[in-house]
């Protein structure tokens, strides 16, 4: 009789972990404002259309957006990846010998180097000391831990035969590097905002290249221990592409958001008007919660030979804001909004493309989109093109328009005083893109800086190659 009792306690505590919220969760802090404001910038064209290898990090004052005179750019050898800050703020890290075409096929096997942005000076490498004898290269872009200690990245063997890692590394180098191998297509990494999982979105392989297509509607998510990188378990996902037929791996690109206090994983198909819902709030036992239909009809025509979706989660993670891109008039929607809770969907506005808040919590940013004015579409606003406007987080009334006929493809806060945009000017030129058919010109791009508040202009910054600030704290 007592071996019946203890058995069905560890059945009703098994039953009760899987059924029951787990305790509320209090929201992890915001990501640190950067030690400085950083430029991220390709080397400009020559005169003959090629382009010098690597690129420079530049240091920039926030509020003139000049070149900060007493500290040099840095260089980023050819190759490289794009700078990634942890959330204090006070390190960078780049991925060495990254990829990057046949132009790289010889460059190192890959390895991490850090910034100290404080410092501006470049740290030691952090090698990726693997079995396999091909050169390693960057499979997604890395990631930061929420308590700015540790990097995930995934990577893959340069040539056949193929096979994929998934990394942690210790920026303060006092421990050694670890990995696991991995069996299937990765194409994104996340930590959970609270530090409680590592969750890799992938899908089977059809012949076990990496650069080949993923099978159709195979996708999971591949859930690991953030401190041993044992993989939990993978969840299978309710039918999602992660490419078209005879397309590598990216050729759709579903959009991943988390709850802010790492509670749940959200999927928008690129596709399919569906969103997937995944509970990772216990361990060993994260399932896919729901499925939700954001139309009526499954059916919905994709823009063009890829398709993508946008999703993302308010601050305090009651809501969800999701778009996706349709080829025909009749199936947009505009921007959706889901209640987390009730899971009642609404569109929020039929025009916009995305909502985002600031650091304060007291504005929201709405993005239209560029090609708002389609024949069929019926849109209310400035019919010339893109608009971004900021709206008072408590009424939604709009306070001002910070651009229109421009669009602005990053959005983000240096510190709770300062908006940053990086906007194109689609009437505008800049340099050539060296194409072989008489190079064409590609759309002129400026840096903006605004004032939180008084929304006034402070400085404009145009852009000689594409060029990006990299130590902002994106808005969406």
């Amino acid at each position: 009789m007592p071996h019946r009792l203890v058995a069905l306690l560890l059945v009703l505590g098994t039953i009760t972990a899987g059924c029951l919220p787990a305790a509320t969760a209090t929201l992890p802090p915001r990501p640190s404002t950067a030690a400085r404001l950083v430029l991220h910038e390709l080397q400009p064209r020559q005169p003959d259309g090629s382009r010098p290898a690597g690129a420079r990090l530049q240091a920039i004052d926030p509020d003139t957006l000049e070149d900060l005179p007493d500290l040099p750019p840095l260089e980023a050898p050819a190759c490289s990846s794009g700078l990634s800050v942890q959330p204090a703020g006070q390190l960078g890290a780049i991925v060495l010998g990254a990829g990057g075409g046949p132009a790289c096929a010889q460059a190192p096997s890959a390895a991490v180097r850090l910034l100290d942005l404080r410092a501006w000076t470049w740290g030691a490498d952090l090698a990726l000391p693997a079995e396999a004898t091909a050169p390693l290269r960057l499979d997604a872009p890395l990631a930061w831990s929420p308590d700015s200690r540790w990097i995930y990245l995934l990577t893959a063997t340069a040539s056949a035969p193929e096979t994929r890692q998934l990394w942690r590394l210790d920026s303060t180098a006092s421990s050694p590097p670890t990995h696991i191998s991995i069996d299937f297509i990765p194409q994104r990494i996340d930590p959970a905002p609270n530090g409680s999982a590592i969750l890799v979105l992938g899908g089977r392989s059809q012949d076990g290249s990496r650069a080949g297509a993923a099978v159709a509607g195979s996708a999971f998510v591949a859930i690991y221990d953030p401190q041993t990188l044992g993989e939990r378990l993978r969840v299978p996902l309710s039918g999602l592409d992660l490419g078209l037929p005879d397309q590598p791996v990216g050729s759709l690109r579903p959009a991943v958001a988390m709850a802010p206090d790492g509670s749940r994983y959200y999927v928008a198909h690129a596709d399919r008007p569906v969103l997937d819902v995944v509970d990772v709030r216990a361990p060993h036992l994260e399932r896919l919660e729901r499925s939700i239909a954001l139309r009526s009809s499954d059916a919905m025509r994709i823009a063009g030979a890829s398709a993508a979706a946008w999703l993302h989660a308010s601050p305090d993670g009651a809501h969800l804001y999701v778009w996706q891109l349709a080829s025909a008039p009749e199936d947009d929607l505009g921007l959706q909004q889901v209640d987390v809770g009730s899971w009642r969907i609404q569109t929020l506005d039929p025009i916009a493309a995305r909502l985002g808040s600031s650091l304060d919590g007291q504005w929201l940013f709405r993005l239209d989109p560029s090609y708002a004015q389609r024949p069929g579409v019926q849109r209310a606003r400035d019919p010339s093109g893109a608009r971004l406007s900021v709206l008072d987080a408590a009424g939604r009334d709009e306070v001002a328009v910070l651009e229109r006929d421009r669009f602005s493809f990053i959005l983000g806060q240096y510190g709770p005083a300062r908006l940053y945009t990086v906007e194109v000017d689609p009437t505008a030129r800049g340099e050539a893109d060296g194409s072989q058919d008489g190079r064409r010109a590609r759309p002129a791009t400026s840096l903006v800086a605004f004032a939180v508040g008084s929304w006034q202009e402070l400085a404009r910054r145009g852009l000689d190659s594409p060029s990006w600030p990299v130590t902002i704290q994106p808005v969406w």
